[in-house]
């Protein structure tokens, strides 16, 4: 039997903080060290991500190539945060992105009532997915609305 674990997340966030803290004091830096890691522990099986992300994801439902997209989007998007200027296509993406992982979110998880894991840290992780997936959407939605009216 296999145990939910929230461990991934917490050393994914953990790590970025520090590492923010230490360097800038920033939280668009902090969201921007967060998603590059989130993209390379998908980028490490994209086919493991890939077939947990589509229960639940509303564009990869749709469209079966997205899985291999959405990693690199995610690092490019993480990079850009880190960028002081960050080119404002890729905050719009960014944006997109958020909005539609809070929507894919709450459907599975509130509307559906499903019981899924969260393929946000990669697919062999078995952090359930809810709450702290919507957040994680939520903030990157919020940090390209702020880095839009900066």
């Amino acid at each position: 039997m296999k145990i939910k674990s929230f461990t991934p997340l917490f050393a994914v966030f953990g790590t970025s903080f520090l590492i923010t803290i230490t360097l800038l004091k920033s939280f668009q830096i902090f969201m921007g060290i967060s998603i590059c890691l989130l993209a390379m522990l998908k980028l490490m099986d994209i086919e493991a991500f890939g077939t947990s992300y589509k229960k639940y994801d509303l564009i990869s439902s749709q469209f079966d190539n997205w899985i291999y997209i959405y990693p690199f989007f995610e690092l490019l998007i993480g990079i850009s945060f880190l960028n002081s200027s960050p080119q404002p296509l890729i905050i719009v993406i960014a944006l997109i992105l958020g909005i539609s992982g809070m929507i894919s979110v709450f459907k599975a998880v509130y509307l559906d009532k499903l019981k899924l894991n969260c393929a946000c840290i990669g697919g062999y992780a078995k952090t359930p997915l809810g709450i702290i997936s919507f957040i994680e959407n939520l903030l990157m939605a919020i940090m390209s609305v702020l880095i839009l009216i900066k």
